[in-house]
């Protein structure tokens, strides 16, 4: 293996455990990477190691190495060089691969909704999944024997309605709106939900019953309900035109215990476009309906209170006595929005509401007029738009630690340190990825007896809770040697 020679750090995990930064690369600089093969050996100008623009170079076989270059037009010009070499018998760019997701579910096809939301990526990463989710579905109960949904139900649901454990949906919304999330993919049987082959169940609280109408006394309960099973998500598909203080009470005890509440907009914009709850209380996600070719629902309620919008005309989904069946409405579009923060939860666990309804909105597809309007909201949810954020949205470049709040990190260069360097100002501690808002209570000190090494000390100790420790590529060595790239690390400060 052959690298450009530059300032180097390592830090020190737990007692043992060294990490070289330049082991690392990013997913940023993927694009810039180039698999070039030579003959039998390497020789010529390509074994020079001081090349300009050369990152990182790593032998993948005898015969290719591995590329990595600062920027693309670096990459450019030493690929035209390295076309003139003799040895170099062929390059190419280092491509990406994806899994392919093909799903046997005989009724897919009358599944529009499911191209629209760009699923393939996500679906493709459920190695990735770090949490099974749980959403919490405050309806009509749910047909525990369908077909469709077995081993998607999580145990422990709960009858308001009538004070019991009866869950059993004889309405059929409730059984509709666990399909869109949760109909087990690959299972040669019905429709696929949006969670795909996700570890992710549905809780039935059931709070209607044969006519569907329900009380807030009952949502009350099953949301406090939900708090308690620590459920990561609850989707209310159902409202009215009165605001209720003490159901909006309780739904913000839920989001303050972590979980991401969505509720469909309403289906009244014909019948005088009323606000609705809970959908237009401030912290619900609120959502509205489009028709297949990206139209509001003629039916779906608009206002500023809107968040997003999802399919919701003719969705193919679970229904009781266990059958399918297309069904429109708000209703169904809020269990999709519903299912994308499951799956956000699903690969980032410590996402909080606040974050996961950012990341919903600002990855959405933007529909209607520019920027965020009351018929589209942030726009159409895009999944895979929502998975490329999550890849980008933070790359350290050691692995994510666990930590006490008395951490002291140590940080070893190759070279000397300048023992009266106040190194604190190259180092940023924050609270969110590539803030400048830092954590300024912690010494970045030289060790006098090693000046290679440097100690970052909290002045008290590190608040619970995710951090991100950033070393800025401006800091230098005693020669005035400064790094030629930023160094960043996730820790997470556990509770003592």
């Amino acid at each position: 293996m052959k690298r450009q020679h530059h300032l180097l750090l390592i830090i020190c995990i737990g007692w043992m455990a060294v990490f070289g930064l330049q082991e690392i690369v990013s997913a940023e600089v993927i694009s810039n990477e180039l698999l070039v093969e030579y003959e039998n050996n390497r020789q010529t100008f390509s074994i020079d190691e001081n090349l300009s623009g050369v990152e990182n170079r790593e032998t993948i076989t005898d015969e290719v190495e591995l590329w990595s270059f600062t920027d693309s037009a670096e990459m450019l010009l030493m690929k035209e060089q390295l076309l003139e070499d003799p040895n170099v018998l062929h390059i190419e760019p280092n491509y990406e691969r994806s899994s392919h997701v093909v799903f046997n579910d005989p009724l897919l096809v009358k599944q529009w909704w499911i191209p629209q939301l760009k699923l393939q990526l996500m679906w493709s990463r459920v190695q990735e999944q770090k949490k099974n989710t749980v959403v919490a579905v405050i309806d009509s109960g749910i047909d525990l024997y369908h077909e469709d949904l077995q081993g998607r139900i999580q145990p422990g649901g709960y009858n308001f309605y009538a004070d019991n454990t009866n869950v059993q949906d004889v309405n059929g919304h409730g059984t509709a709106i666990a399909g869109v999330i949760a109909a087990r993919a690959g299972n040669h049987l019905g429709v696929v939900g949006i969670t795909g082959i996700y570890d992710t169940k549905v809780l039935p609280l059931k709070v209607s019953h044969l006519n569907g109408l329900s009380k807030v006394s009952d949502s009350i309960q099953a949301i406090d309900y939900a708090i308690k099973k620590q459920v990561d998500v609850i989707n209310m598909s159902y409202g009215s035109s009165q605001a209720s203080q003490l159901e909006e009470k309780a739904i913000q005890r839920a989001v303050e215990s972590g979980i991401t509440v969505v509720a469909s907009a309403g289906n009244d914009a014909m019948e005088g476009n009323s606000i609705m709850f809970p959908a237009s209380y401030a912290s619900v996600i609120s959502v509205g309906a489009i028709e297949r070719d990206n139209q509001r629902a003629y039916f779906s309620n608009y206002n500023s209170h809107v968040s997003l919008v999802a399919p919701g005309a003719a969705i193919y989904t679970t229904t009781i006595n266990n059958s399918y069946k297309s069904v429109s409405g708000t209703s169904f579009s809020g269990p999709m929005v519903a299912g994308a923060a499951a799956l956000l939860k699903s690969i980032k666990p410590e996402a909080t509401p606040t974050e996961i309804r950012r990341l919903l909105e600002t990855t959405a597809t933007d529909l209607g007029a520019p920027g965020k309007d009351i018929h589209f909201g942030a726009g159409l949810v895009n999944i895979e738009r929502l998975s490329n954020a999550l890849l980008n949205e933070f790359k350290g470049d050691f692995p994510e630690l666990h930590v006490q709040p008395n951490k002291v990190f140590k940080i070893k260069f190759t070279s000397a340190l300048l023992l009266e360097e106040d190194y604190a100002r190259h180092i940023y501690i924050t609270r969110s990825p590539n803030s400048t808002e830092r954590i300024e209570s912690f010494t970045a000190k030289v060790d006098p007896l090693n000046s290679k090494q440097l100690f970052i000390t909290p002045t008290t100790e590190w608040p619970q809770g995710v951090h991100y420790l950033r070393v800025d590529q401006g800091a230098q060595n005693k020669n005035g040697v400064a790094m030629k790239k930023s160094f960043a690390v996730k820790f997470t400060v556990l509770p003592h």
